[in-house]
Order: structure tokens, then sequence, then C-alpha cells
């Protein structure tokens, strides 16, 4: 009997525990050299900074969705969750028979993104939604994911006039935080892709919706400058997210799943749930170019920061058709970010 209440004493407690507290994360120096180097680019520099977000990152949990055609394997998945999290599928052509037959792309971001948040310590919901062909259907399962979750990503790119079914469904979603990498195909205007519609603060665009791209590892620190041939490519980068894993300054979909796994710390530590706006704008506000973080991970040195600076520079300026093509001046600081969070 009194094992019985020992136990009946210690298991609500232990449950409300931090993850870090019971033991259950991996020291600094464990963390896969993926997330070690994206978090120092990130501002979180060492143990001590990174102990400093653990304390926070299970107030609640967080909702992800990735929405995309080619879907998720949860076996490829489920390995990588970190103690408290899960993963559900949502939809599929057949459903519930949704494991793809074949390696993914949307499964290989949301692995960049749990290579974050697990070494955060925070405790994901990530669901996948793998809509049909029909463009009804990719607006359905982006509406439902907005209803549904905090985070919604879409790592790929929809162009020509029924964009606006899509981007409706985003408006009808203001609830929820959705993120794509910045998207370019062949000739065509970007203006009129669905990444065009992302937040621009000084002429309006969905509030509740960013694009990204990286500062690539493999990269001299350049950052890709969008087309602006004309009046029709209307298309930003919102924000610059550090990435071990872009191949370049075009690689822009793990940039997205680094923003993701960021908003989803200021979700996962906020006092209260923030919304997309608020957490936009703690995104916005801590990006920086901060020197010491940024060349603390190799291979970066100050040449590679002139390069940013320049390419940070170019993107600010003032382009013929009178709009900058950069919303967030410096690259994103996870740390800076957590830093403005109000007790």
């Amino acid at each position: 009997m009194r094992l019985r209440t020992l136990f009946a004493v210690l298991l609500p407690l232990l449950a409300a525990m931090p993850l870090c507290a019971q033991g259950q994360l991996p020291a600094w120096d464990e963390l896969p050299k993926t997330a070690q180097w994206e978090l120092r680019m990130l501002g979180v520099t060492g143990p001590a900074r990174l102990a400093e977000l653990r304390e926070t990152a299970t107030k609640r949990v967080v909702t992800i969705a990735i929405v995309g055609q080619g879907g998720m394997s949860r076996t490829k998945i489920r390995p990588h969750l970190p103690p408290g999290s899960s993963f559900v599928y949502r939809s599929c052509p057949d459903y519930p028979n949704c494991e793809p037959e074949k390696p993914t792309h949307d499964s290989g971001q949301a692995l960049v993104i749990l290579d974050l948040t697990a070494a955060l310590g925070m405790r994901v919901r990530l669901a996948s939604y793998r809509p049909g062909v029909l463009w009804q259907s990719v607006a359905e399962d982006m509406a439902d994911a907005g209803k549904r979750c905090d985070i919604v990503v879409c790592f790929h790119s929809f162009w020509g006039h029924n964009v606006s079914m899509i981007t409706d469904a985003i408006a009808a979603s203001p609830d929820a935080l959705f993120v794509a990498p910045y998207a370019e195909y062949q000739e065509r205007p970007t203006g009129t892709s669905v990444q065009a519609a992302s937040t621009k603060p000084w002429d309006g665009g969905l509030p509740n919706f960013i694009t990204c791209a990286p500062l690539a590892r493999k990269s001299d620190g350049s950052i890709l400058q969008p087309a602006n041939r004309d009046a029709n490519d209307t298309e930003i980068i919102n924000f610059i997210a550090p990435s071990h894993h872009a191949s370049g300054p075009g690689g822009t979909c793990p940039a997205a799943a680094t923003t993701a796994a960021a908003a989803a710390l200021l979700y996962a530590a906020a006092p209260h749930r923030p919304t997309p706006a608020q957490v936009i704008d703690l995104l916005r506000q801590g990006a920086w170019v901060d020197t010491e973080a940024l060349t603390s991970a190799p291979p970066f040195t100050s040449e590679h920061i002139e390069k940013l600076q320049a390419s940070i520079a170019q993107l600010m300026h003032s382009h013929p058709q009178g709009m900058a093509k950069l919303d967030a001046e410096g690259v994103i600081s996870l740390y800076a970010s957590w830093q403005m969070l109000d007790d």
C-alpha cells in the first residue's frame, strides 16, 4: 500500500515536470550536428541558452500541419518523435491508407522540423494532409488544417488564376500561421503564385502568411535575390532562416522548415497562446545580423557576414517597382525573439 501511495503521489509530479527535468533530453554535445548548427545560427549558441529555452518549451503542445501532395511517411517519422509528441494522418486520396510507397519531400522536411523541436524539448502534434490533384481539394485541406493547427506549412507552390481558392482558405483561417518557401517557376510572374499573398508590412497581404529563404551553410553568405522583372513580380521573402540542409541560396524549403520550428517554440513558450500576427512580429523584431552567433558555426566567417549584409541591403533597397523584396531586415534569431516574450 505504501508503494502504491508513493506512485500515486509521484506520477502526477513527473508528468508535470519539464522533459529536461526528467532527464530525457540530450545534452548540448549530444545533439545532432544539424540541430546544433542551426541553433547556433539562431542565437542559441550553447548549453546555457538552450537550457533557458527548454525551461519554457513545454507550456503547451504545438500543433503543426504539413499540407502536400506527396504525403508523409509515419514509418519514417515515428522514430524521430520526441516524448509527448504524436503524428496523425488527416487526409489522403485513399484515406485511411495514407502511407506513401516511396520517400517523399514532405517527410524529409518534417524531419528538419523535428530535428529542432526535439532539441528544444518541445512537444508537437504533427498532422499530415495529402490533398488530391484538384485545387478544391488543396484548398479544403488548407482550411481544415487552419482550423485545427497552430502552424500550417506547405512546401509546394501553386500558380495561376485559381490560386485565390487557396489564398481564400488561408484568409479564412486567421488563427493559424501559414508558412511557405519562397518560390519561382520558369518564367511565370511571381505575382501569380500563392506565395505572392504573404504579408507585406508596407502593402497588406495576408497577415497570417509568411515566406522564407535560407542562409544556407552551403553558401558564401549570399541570399537569394527574388525575381524583379516588372510590376508582376510581387512575391517577397518575409524571413531569412539559417539552414544546414539547404543546397544553396535557392534551397528554400528547408528554410521554411526551420522557420516553422522557430515559430513553434514561440507558441510553446508564450505565457498565452499568441496570434499569428504576434508570432510574426516577434520573429520580425528579433531578426538581425548577429555576427557573434552567425560566426560561431563553421564554415561562416567575417567574409560570409559581409556577403550576407550586402545581400540584405540589396533586398531592402527600394526596387524600380517601388517595393522591397525582404520583410525582416536580418536573419531569424530565435533567442532574441524568445527574449521578447512577455512574462
